[in-house]
């Protein structure tokens, strides 16, 4: 694209993963790349680290309009009910069957409940990973070792529902504190990837890694939709273009370091449990009964063309 027109369009991008991940560098080559096509006409911001504030503000900035674009986490349930159901515990079996959904019918169902709230959703999601448990102390073999417990996890009525069904408690605090709020024992342990236990340190302050593989988590790069349709369409295409680009590659970082993260922690002094999955499994009955309610059966049919039946 040739223009003497600089940065006619200048947009923000926030997002809460730290420097040096995948995520923020594929990002910021994603926004490079862009203000080299458009010829500077377009220029994107990249704000990491939670620098615009949490999740809950850059998503209400977001959708007034005082912030371009976020990358949004677990935090789009209440604007898109289906959004909720590919983080389901032990729904998917593995990524690929989850960006099989994500990418195709689900993901149609979930871009479309987001354009009713004036928000533009990117079709190809970023990777987080599956999900493992850390602790402080008390290792988990099975779905009885979380009684009592407190767990940080990202938030949302599904991590809720699902640590109430084993006696524990979930709790939240933004990911740029999750560091101090483990140090200081404010959470017995938390939920992530094992990408982001490593990006973080958490080696430094929880003892034992759980390998749960619980429920997966991933990210949506949204634009709000005033901003998004402001754009003349040759930019529009240069950016759709280039997130999906960067968006495959951020997949390929991701897996790498998770599929990797196990032996690393280990080398931190980390302590591996091989938690019992059939343990979990064996008491979500009624926890799948209430999220198919929730969904409605359309929905749940959907979800279940890509996981097959779940134990309802």
């Amino acid at each position: 694209m040739q223009t003497n027109q600089q940065s006619a369009f200048h947009y923000r991008l926030g997002l809460n993963q730290p420097i040096g991940s995948p995520t923020q560098r594929r990002l910021s080559e994603m926004a490079a790349a862009i203000g080299r096509e458009t010829g500077g006409a377009f220029r994107l911001d990249v704000f990491p680290e939670s620098r615009l504030g949490p999740d809950p503000k850059m998503l209400a900035d977001m959708r007034n309009g005082r912030l371009e674009f976020f990358v949004a986490g677990a935090t789009l349930s209440e604007l898109a009910p289906t959004s909720a159901l590919p983080l389901l515990p032990f729904a998917f079996a593995d990524s690929k069957t989850v960006f099989a959904a994500l990418d195709g019918a689900l993901g149609d169902q979930i871009r479309h409940e987001l354009a009713q709230h004036g928000i533009h959703a990117f079709r190809h999601c970023l990777q987080n990973g599956f999900h493992h448990l850390t602790t402080s102390e008390r290792p988990i073999h099975g779905a009885g070792d979380l009684a009592g417990l407190k767990i940080r996890s990202p938030g949302g009525a599904i991590a809720r529902d699902f640590f109430e069904t084993f006696g524990a408690e979930a709790g939240y605090v933004p990911f740029n504190e999750m560091y101090a709020a483990l140090k200081e024992r404010r959470f017995d342990g938390q939920s992530d990837p094992l990408g982001v236990v490593l990006s973080l340190k958490l080696y430094e302050v929880q003892r034992q890694l759980n390998l749960t593989g619980h429920w997966w988590s991933g990210f949506t790069l949204l634009a709000n939709a005033g901003a998004w349709q402001a754009l003349p369409t040759d930019i529009q295409q240069i950016i759709e273009r280039n997130a999906e680009k960067f968006a495959l590659l951020q997949r390929q970082d991701t897996e790498a370091i998770n599929a990797a993260g196990a032996a690393e922690l280990e080398q931190h002094g980390m302590t591996i449990n091989t938690a019992d999955p059939g343990s979990f499994r064996s008491r979500l009955g009624s926890f799948y009964a209430n999220w198919r309610d929730q969904a409605g059966p359309a929905a749940w049919r959907l979800l279940e063309t890509y996981t097959g039946k779940l134990p309802v």
